[in-house]
């Protein structure tokens, strides 16, 4: 049986001009009360957030929209948001104070510190100052018998394996607490974390979960 090589090793031709055009821009839809109702919950089911992180999210729909249909007033969509963060206020779905102990909560318990927490609630339209407080209000509600800023370097060092959590000996001190002051530990608390043995920073872990 004879076998046709001729074209055997010829290599296959690409369509250089194959490529589908891009999808065209999504025409941004005009604000109405409903629709900001119905994007504002579908955002809320997805991502529980501030009342002031909200107002900025939809803010940015209300432009996009303004800038497209010219015809818009602003100042109306404006008022038609304020409305709407009034609604989700008023039924529980925007809760500034649910929302605040409930960050801190999460993330105290992630191990992060007092700069780090207040850095993130700002991020979501909270004043330092409010942050700050809601904090130390935070921590002296437990009943812990230890600094909680410690409790949260130590969580902080158990996660980067650092000080009495590190396997090895010949870590760099220096660099250790370089990484808990880029997480916003102060020098001294950084130190006693480090420097304590693993069997008392277990404890002390331990003790601020019950």
């Amino acid at each position: 049986m004879k076998i046709n090589r001729k074209n055997q090793d010829k290599p296959m031709e690409c369509n250089v001009n194959s490529t589908s055009a891009p999808a065209p821009k999504k025409i941004p839809k005009k604000i109405t009360q409903t629709y900001l109702h119905n994007a504002g919950l579908a955002y809320l089911q997805r991502f529980p957030t501030s009342s002031m992180h909200f107002e900025r999210v939809m803010m940015r729909k209300i432009k996009r929209s303004c800038n497209y249909h010219k015809e818009q007033d602003l100042g109306e969509c404006q008022k038609l948001l304020t409305q709407s963060v009034e609604n989700f206020s008023r039924i529980g779905l925007l809760n500034d104070s649910l929302y605040l102990q409930g960050m801190i909560t999460s993330l105290r318990r992630r191990g992060q510190s007092k700069q780090a927490i207040v850095a993130k609630l700002q991020s979501k339209g909270f004043l330092s100052s409010t942050a700050a407080q809601s904090i130390r209000d935070f921590d002296d509600s437990l009943e812990c018998p230890h600094d909680r800023e410690l409790v949260a370097a130590l969580i902080c060092a158990r996660k980067k394996r650092l000080g009495p959590f590190c396997k090895n000996d010949t870590a760099d001190r220096q660099k250790e607490l370089a990484t808990l002051g880029r997480a916003g530990f102060g020098y001294d608390i950084a130190q006693t974390a480090l420097k304590m043995d693993l069997d008392e920073a277990q404890q002390i872990i331990h003790s601020a979960a019950a």
